[in-house]
């Protein structure tokens, strides 16, 4: 038993919000929690990690082929969330290490929920209009004009796990709703239940929607997907909202948008360098509003994640198989 070490690294909720889930993994091993730079060198970051055998991993910081070329002996790495983007899966399989993450469902609901509530709140200006009373300008309150969603055109730009929850969720307000999405991760249940979706191209979503959801994954094709060139193609006006990853727009790109008028508003819980410093350019920009990446930050969400991480500890203690959740193998009933 004394074997294992287990390091919590950059996640600052595992083991806070349910103290269980971190007393559990006391059961395995020594357990601690590293707070290492995002942008930390994978050289270093092995360097840190030395003698750990599990890791219990947030979405930063980066585990590429140079952090597992310099690790000692590694078992594990546990995702205390969706997605591999941090993580060189292949490197993990040249040195012996398996890679988990916690089940795309389990972050359905509260990522899909935040996105309607930071877009909702940007396009209602309620940040800015609750600041206002605070300063005890009560009187100032005309200026804070927000927009009605009821029958207006929304975009989803990835069409999976998520994105298909956000579809669903717009249709409170619309039965006109437009995915973009060459592989949509759905079933075909899903899609006879959802026959008012309509997908289309990409140009076609920008020129048309007032309001876009971004909830594609990152990769090469992706990267940087609304910039200076897509965004010309905007529809005057229109609203963004980014809860998948930061690196699908370019900022620069948006930010000239937003002074220019073609976006109205941006909402972002994703950015594409975390964390977010306070001299980031969109926090003096009254048309955006940035939250610290705080999506899947509900109860039920944080329950299950841990449940996941020390679930798949405790199947490598007890070497029982680890079950690795691929997105793409999701089917969305």
């Amino acid at each position: 038993m004394g074997k294992y070490k287990i390091a919590i690294v950059n996640s600052s909720s595992f083991g806070q919000v349910f103290p269980e889930h971190w007393q559990q993994l006391t059961h395995f091993g020594s357990v601690d929690r590293f707070m290492v730079d995002p942008q930390i060198t994978g050289t270093d970051l092995a360097q840190k990690l030395h003698g750990y055998n599990i890791i219990i991993a947030s979405v930063t910081p980066d585990f590429k082929a140079d952090f597992f070329d310099h690790k000692d002996e590694l078992y594990l790495i546990s995702r205390h969330g969706i997605g591999y983007n941090n993580i060189d899966l292949k490197a993990a399989q040249q040195h012996g290490t398996q890679v988990t993450i916690v089940p795309p469902l389990v972050e359905r609901n509260a990522v899909a929920e935040n996105v309607l509530t930071n877009l909702m709140a940007i396009v209602r200006q309620t940040a800015r209009a609750a600041q206002r009373v605070q300063a005890d300008k009560y009187e100032e309150r005309a200026q804070f004009m927000g927009r009605e969603f009821t029958g207006k055109t929304f975009g989803v730009i990835g069409c999976g796990n998520i994105g298909s929850r956000v579809v669903e969720l717009f249709h409170i307000f619309s039965d006109r709703i437009l995915i973009n999405d060459p592989q949509p991760q759905v079933s075909p249940q899903w899609w006879q239940q959802h026959a008012y979706v309509q997908s289309v191209t990409l140009n076609d979503l920008l020129q048309q929607a007032d309001f876009i959801s971004l909830n594609a994954s990152l990769n090469d094709t992706d990267w940087h997907l609304i910039n200076q060139t897509t965004l010309t193609q905007v529809k005057p006006g229109a609203y963004f909202v980014n809860h998948a990853r930061g690196a699908l727009i370019d900022e620069a790109a948006m930010l000239n948008a937003l002074h220019k008028g073609i976006v109205a508003g941006y909402a972002a819980d994703t950015m594409e360098k975390e964390p977010v410093r306070a001299d980031h350019p969109f926090l003096k920009e009254p048309h955006c509003l940035i939250t610290p990446h705080t999506s899947a930050y509900t109860y039920e969400c944080l329950h299950g994640m841990g449940e996941k991480c020390v679930a798949d500890v405790q199947n490598l203690v007890e070497h029982q198989p680890l079950t690795r959740e691929l997105t793409h193998l999701l089917n969305v009933k």
